[in-house]
């Protein structure tokens, strides 16, 4: 009887520490986020102030004049034959619209191309780090953080400069038109995507490449079969949301001349045709939904 009661109050005296311990945990974690939290809304009073944001001024009787007369001067918006199909076959608006599609889709396929081999000599664990690296010579390491760190560096710099300059840069170097646009999406896209892959090879699960490594697979082979099967779902989604977001990216290059409905966009602002405007701006609206549209159907089958 004296064991059982001298157990039981060791069990009471430990159930008590622990209970105390959470008791104190949970404050010291309770002032962590509310530190947090407070330190997070003064960042965004910062910004706030660094911006200039005003609230106030689209509620102003001089700011609901100009967009209602906006909005009344582009309706009804212009359905003419001539705007929306044009006096050719690749001419008007709705082959504008055909236009911005194929840039996105291949420049989606060129950025995909380029970032594969930039992502597998980005991953740590592909280059330098992690089971494939356990009975590694200190030379293969290091060359292997050498090629690891240039690869970064590479695709830090390709998504660094924004899609509208890389598209600046080609039709100045091979003129005007939707090579230009290609080009630079498929560079810009390049260096967002190579990031996006080389952290999901980074977060596979080790102990599956290890195993593959175990059964004599050489590197390149585990990590093609033991890493890119356990991302693959991931990358599809990540990549067909990439291609919804070059769909809009594709509108903007033909401020810059490398083709799409940008163009229609451009001209019409620069013109005052507010009712072109308006048709132009909902080409684009049912562009971008299209995009959505298929995006859902490729996850669907590929699900």
């Amino acid at each position: 009887m004296p064991e059982e009661r001298a157990g039981s109050s060791a069990e009471t005296g430990l159930g008590q520490s622990v209970a105390g311990e959470a008791y104190e945990t949970e404050p010291l974690a309770s002032k962590r986020r509310l530190t947090t939290l407070l330190a997070g809304c003064l960042v965004l009073l910062v910004a706030a102030w660094i911006a200039e944001v005003d609230p106030l001024a689209l509620a102003s009787p001089g700011a609901r004049e100009q967009m209602l007369a906006f909005v009344a001067e582009g309706l009804p918006p212009d359905t003419s034959r001539d705007y929306l199909l044009g006096r050719t076959v690749r001419d008007g608006l709705l082959w504008a619209v055909v236009e911005t599609l194929a840039i996105s889709v291949v420049g989606t396929a060129l950025a995909v191309a380029l970032a594969v081999p930039l992502a597998v000599t980005s991953a740590a664990t592909v280059t330098h780090r992690g089971p494939l690296y356990a009975n590694a010579s200190p030379t293969r390491v290091a060359a292997g953080k050498g090629v690891y760190h240039v690869s970064r560096t590479v695709l830090s710099f390709l998504r660094s400069v924004p899609g509208i300059v890389w598209g600046f840069l080609f039709v100045t170097a091979i003129g005007l038109g939707p090579f230009a646009g290609v080009l630079a999406l498929a560079v810009h896209n390049a260096g967002v995507l190579g990031k996006l892959y080389a952290d999901f090879l980074e977060d596979t699960n080790p102990m599956t490449t290890e195993a593959v490594a175990a059964g004599g697979a050489t590197r390149l082979q585990a990590v093609c079969h033991g890493m890119v099967p356990q991302v693959t779902a991931t990358v599809t989604s990540y990549t067909l949301y990439r291609w919804e977001c070059t769909i809009r990216s594709a509108t903007i290059l033909g401020f810059v001349g490398a083709g799409g409905i940008g163009y229609y966009l451009v001209v019409t602002i620069q013109r005052l045709q507010y009712q072109k405007l308006v048709t132009a701006i909902a080409a684009v609206f049912g562009l971008v939904v299209l995009s959505d549209w298929l995006a859902s159907r490729f996850r669907t089958r590929l699900g």
